[in-house]
């Protein structure tokens, strides 16, 4: 009997770990309608083209959503891209097949069964990326031992698996396994395989637009893909003219359902769902992005701190594939960090680069190939740190002690890997970016309350002294008969001219 590989067993726990997370935490939740949570938020967009188009047939004439839902003059128009509604699209249906058969579900498509499935859909991509990406290393030259540690550290040690346990509906898990597919395809074809794995290419590469377009930048990794064989595998595919062309006819198509969902609700081949949104080119956040206690990439999957290092020493060995993942970091995060909202709502650390992690890793896969000995071991005792912080600090989100909007150096040292019932839902304040301006915003008028002092500004509220106080002495109460606290007031005549 031929025993598993151990990468197999890797990626068995991490699919594991994320269904029995995703039943107990997301599923039951505290009263059994956990459920419900898997469509929130930005997933209600995604997730709203399907009822609307197969079930009430209202393209253009939806109900308002605040989250998602605009009204134009020639009709209602869904802010978001559809490739993730795509990807859904099969397990919504067979959640849909499976409510109609019960009598006791809603069949308006959004029952536990159609939710359920989405969630269930999501470990298979989960798993389906995971064996792409294991595929890409092996063909690579990586060793057994090395693409264990990987799959143990993406699927346990990085917020894929908040988002694939518990924010299931969300883009994220959707690009990880169609960017994994798209890179192990280039290899393919690096590698001198046949020519027509070129039509698959064009296929996954435009779904991976249709997810989230801002991932165009995905071509910047195909020479960390293939290194040296770059030029020429470029070289064979200019001259397979045609099939080169029909890559480029099925991409078009694919991409071509997005107008074709423009059209059916407002009459326009083309619309711009981001009314109000955009990019703060000239002043990226990326400080706060990689470092900051709200959303710092290397504070909260601090497993990228070896990766970003990897692609660094990777250039003694391989110049093309270092230079390649040097700018394919740098290009990236600072489009993520010029994007108005840059900690990209709320939630647990950086979702936004879990699209990338199959390119992040690949410098790393490679140095760690090199790596013997004392290198290895420790960088095996860094990865399993990595892992068990990640896993401490998932498990004090899902508990409400870390904060879901707001986190800062202030509340990060105070529940640091403290799990007592006295720090669940004690941090509070939700400290949003302002609304988009395309010329920036600047601060004209600031003052901070600390409740110890009379203030110029801020009034109201009920303020008294209590020894739970965490600055100083005083706090501002809020009861089931006290529901409003400190107001923030400013006259005209004191704003600045």
């Amino acid at each position: 009997m031929r025993l598993l590989r151990p990468s197999s067993l890797a990626i068995a726990l991490v699919l594991a770990v994320t269904a029995t997370l995703s039943v107990q935490w997301l599923w039951k939740g505290t009263d059994g309608q956990g459920w419900k949570e898997i469509i929130r938020s930005d997933a209600k967009g995604y997730y709203g083209y399907l009822p609307a188009t197969f079930i009430r047939h209202d393209l253009g004439h939806e109900p308002f959503v605040h989250e998602f839902i605009f009204e134009t003059p020639d009709g209602t128009l869904n802010k978001y891209f559809c490739g993730a509604s795509l990807m859904m699209m099969p397990w919504w249906a067979g959640g849909h097949a499976l409510a109609l058969l019960d009598d006791a579900a809603s069949d308006d498509g959004y029952s536990h069964y159609e939710y359920k499935a989405i969630s269930v859909g999501v470990w298979v991509y989960l798993l389906l990326g995971l064996l792409m990406l294991r595929a890409l290393l092996v063909r690579l030259g990586v060793r057994e031992a090395v693409i264990v540690w990987l799959i143990l550290s993406l699927g346990l040690g990085t917020t894929l698996l908040q988002y694939a346990s518990q924010q299931p509906a969300w883009t994220h898990v959707f690009s990880f396994c169609c960017i994994s597919g798209f890179l192990l395809l280039v290899r393919k074809l690096g590698d001198g395989d046949d020519m027509r794995w070129l039509l698959p290419t064009g296929l996954v590469f435009a779904l991976i637009l249709l997810i989230r377009p801002v991932n165009a930048t995905l071509l910047l990794a195909v020479p960390i893909v293939l290194g040296k064989d770059t030029w020429p595998t470029l070289k064979r595919l200019f001259q397979a003219k045609s099939l080169l062309v029909l890559a480029l006819l099925l991409g078009f198509a694919v991409l071509f359902i997005q107008p074709l969902w423009w059209h059916a609700q407002t009459g326009h081949w083309f619309e711009w769902g981001y009314r109000g949104e955009g990019f703060h080119w000239g002043r990226p956040e990326v400080f706060k992005v990689l470092f900051g206690f709200r959303r710092g990439l290397f504070l909260w999957t601090p497993f990228f701190q070896l990766a970003l290092l990897s692609a660094l020493l990777l250039w003694k060995r391989d110049r093309v594939r270092s230079l390649s993942a040097l700018a394919y970091w740098g290009i990236n995060v600072y489009i993520i960090s010029s994007w108005w909202i840059w900690y990209y709502g709320s939630g647990f650390g950086s979702r936004v680069f879990i699209d990338h992690y199959p390119v992040l890793v690949l410098p790393l896969a490679l140095v760690l190939q090199q790596c013997v000995g004392r290198k290895w071991l420790w960088a095996r005792v860094f990865m399993g740190a990595c892992i068990v912080l990640h896993l401490l600090q998932f498990t004090q989100y899902h508990l409400k002690i870390i904060h879901h909007e707001s986190m800062d150096r202030h509340k990060y040292a105070y529940t640091f890997l403290r799990f007592g019932a006295k720090y669940r839902d004690c941090l509070g304040g939700n400290h949003q970016a302002p609304p988009f301006n395309p010329n920036g915003m600047s601060m004209v008028l600031e003052e901070r309350d600390g409740l110890e002092h009379d203030m110029r500004f801020w009034h109201g509220g009920t303020v008294d002294v209590r020894p739970e106080a965490k600055s100083q002495h005083h706090v501002c109460i809020l009861t089931p008969d006290i529901e409003f606290g400190r107001t923030f007031e400013v006259t005209t005549n004191d704003l600045p001219t």
